[in-house]
């Protein structure tokens, strides 16, 4: 990431300049990418377990907005963060591969996975991007790919790479504020947009071609937002919590007395119709709330109780149901859904 990881995240400062894409000309034209297109830097299937958190910033003020005009990215973001949900899915060990083949001109490892939160951000390269590896293909391409788990990093300098061959594991080294890995390319030293094939000083919604290999722009189409975590427990959580992600209960005592459904996204933005609808074992409805959501958020957590104070709870399967809705013309798209359920015993 660049700047400040999820929300905020630094970008790959690449090899000497890549900051600095200021002072150098603009390109006169840029030829097709190695390999027919570079390939999908992870392997994970997108829009289920993998997602993109954030896109290149195309908005040259103080301001931010992605290839699409939309809002995901945030202020001079320079690269494409591939995340997983929370961190549980991160220690299951989620692959960055190399999006094409090539040599390996850098590989660091050794930094911790902590949020930056904890932190704070780093001041050298090394800790904004944390482990992180770059890759060299040939005809001044360059890739590269931050914020590696700690221990993870399987190639080293001057290694001959292909591919679709592991370089380590999504993780949460460097400035980062969610597991995920921040992929940039770079076409001699200038930073290009893989879905727009141009520098990100081109105005949003203008494109050259993908950069991207037919079978990874399949997968990498463009989300809006989407689901991080949602369950239900006895107690409420959190926001740490429910992004670290939380484990489902195998169940609850009808003792308790409290039920709490928490969920966390990505992506929500202003005028999202969001519902909840929690239903008892015997199918009434025990809980129901809807609401406009009144700004836009790159993460955004929530949770909803209800204590029985008159009794235990009603033994049984709990199912609950959260949606979010989108206004697309003069229809709501629905941005996520999620069935969830709980045994009261």
């Amino acid at each position: 990431m660049a700047g400040r990881c999820a929300l905020r995240s630094v970008g790959l400062t690449l090899l000497l300049c890549l900051f600095a894409t200021a002072a150098l000309p603009a390109l006169a034209q840029v030829p097709a990418p190695p390999g027919g297109g570079f390939g999908l830097p992870v392997d994970c299937p997108m829009g289920s377990l993998c997602t993109v958190q954030n896109y290149i910033d195309h908005d040259p003020g103080p301001g931010w907005r992605d290839h699409t005009c939309g809002p995901l990215s945030y202020d001079g973001h320079r690269g494409i963060d591939i995340r997983v949900p929370t961190e549980i899915e991160m220690r299951r060990g989620v692959a960055v591969v190399a999006a094409a083949d090539g040599e390996v001109i850098l590989a660091k490892d050794g930094q911790p996975d902590l949020l930056m939160q904890d932190t704070g951000p780093g001041k050298t390269r090394e800790e904004r991007n944390g482990n992180w590896v770059a890759i060299r293909h040939g005809g001044g391409w360059v890739t590269t790919y931050a914020h590696l788990m700690k221990g993870s990093v399987a190639v080293h300098e001057s290694q001959r790479v292909a591919r679709g061959e592991k370089l380590g594991l999504i993780g949460l080294s460097g400035n980062s504020d969610f597991p995920h890995v921040h992929f940039a390319i770079t076409y001699q030293n200038l930073l290009l947009d893989p879905f727009t094939g141009q520098e990100p000083s081109v105005a949003c919604g203008e494109t050259a071609g993908s950069l991207w290999s037919p079978a990874a722009q399949a997968e990498l189409a463009y989300r809006a937002g989407g689901l991080l975590s949602a369950g239900f427990l006895s107690r409420i959580p959190e926001k740490r919590e429910i992004l670290a992600g939380i484990a489902d209960p195998a169940d609850i005592a009808a003792t308790d007395r409290l039920l709490v459904f928490f969920v966390g996204a990505w992506g929500l933005r202003e005028g999202d119709l969001l519902s909840l609808l929690i239903l008892k074992p015997d199918g009434t409805t025990f809980f129901r709330k809807e609401s406009v959501f009144e700004k836009n958020q790159a993460i955004w957590t929530s949770h909803f109780g209800v204590r029985q104070n008159d009794g235990d709870l009603l033994p049984g399967e709990y199912v609950g149901f959260y949606r979010a809705r989108r206004m697309q013309g003069e229809w709501p798209a629905t941005v996520l859904a999620v069935r969830k359920t709980v045994t009261v015993r």
